[in-house]
């Protein structure tokens, strides 16, 4: 083990000292100039969560201190420090994935939450929110592959939250109506990717559980290995 200790889940709303306390830190020197900002790690984070399968934390955590590429790590005071900041965002990432699997209420950004007089500065944070989500899609990009070629659902709900982002710098800029109006409907664009990677989502925690799906039962093999990842075969395992 590493001296960053990574439990699978913390399952505990992160409080709202919390979020102030992490939000100091990545405001400050302590981190890398390429390190997210709160906005940023709040529409990355709610990438992973609501995406087609879970990303190893290993894999996503350094994009959290260094969007580029991973490279550079905070110059953490100690390692208590390291652990205390890594628990902070595994605790955020958490809290976002009890409110997607138990809240009625649509998901919105950090920054629409709070009240900001400077509309110049509220849509800074959304341009940040998005740049965060694109790059939680990018991280894991082989796993959505499906909303990407699908060229409907693409173009109607993640081509509006690209365009936010400065990944679309190639594009013109878009007219201050057309990005308040993309702005504002965040909230649905979410939502409708949450719901078409649920089944697969799932479909993922079933198999975690040792749990199969009925239909996947039809399809799958007696003699196949099992997709519980127990290693053996289907008829000796989950399909007795």
């Amino acid at each position: 083990m590493t001296q960053h200790d990574f439990p699978d889940e913390l399952l505990a709303f992160i409080s709202d000292s919390e979020m102030a306390e992490l939000q100091d830190f990545l405001d400050s020197d302590t981190v890398p100039d390429g390190a997210m900002i709160l906005e940023s790690l709040d529409g990355f984070l709610a990438a992973l969560v609501i995406g087609p399968a879970s990303v190893p934390t290993e894999t996503w955590m350094p994009l959290v201190w260094d969007m580029p590429d991973g490279r550079e790590t905070p110059a953490f005071e100690s390692v208590d420090q390291a652990n205390r900041m890594t628990k902070l965002v595994l605790k955020m990432k958490d809290s976002l994935t009890i409110f997607f699997a138990s809240s009625t209420e649509l998901y919105c950004p950090l920054c629409m939450e709070i009240e900001l007089e400077n509309e110049e500065i509220y849509n800074d944070f959304i341009k940040l929110w998005a740049t965060g989500f694109m790059a939680g899609i990018y991280c894991n990009k082989n796993n959505w592959k499906p909303m990407l070629d699908n060229e409907d659902f693409f173009e109607e709900f993640l081509i509006p939250i690209y365009l936010l982002s400065p990944f679309a710098n190639n594009t013109p800029p878009l007219p201050t109506k057309t990005f308040n109006l993309i702005r504002d409907l965040i909230p649905e664009y979410v939502n409708e990717i949450r719901k078409f990677w649920l089944p697969r989502r799932q479909q993922e925690m079933a198999r975690e559980k040792g749990v199969v799906i009925a239909n996947e039962a039809d399809r799958i093999g007696r003699n196949e290995p099992c997709p519980c990842g127990s290693g053996k075969k289907f008829k000796k395992c989950c399909g007795k």
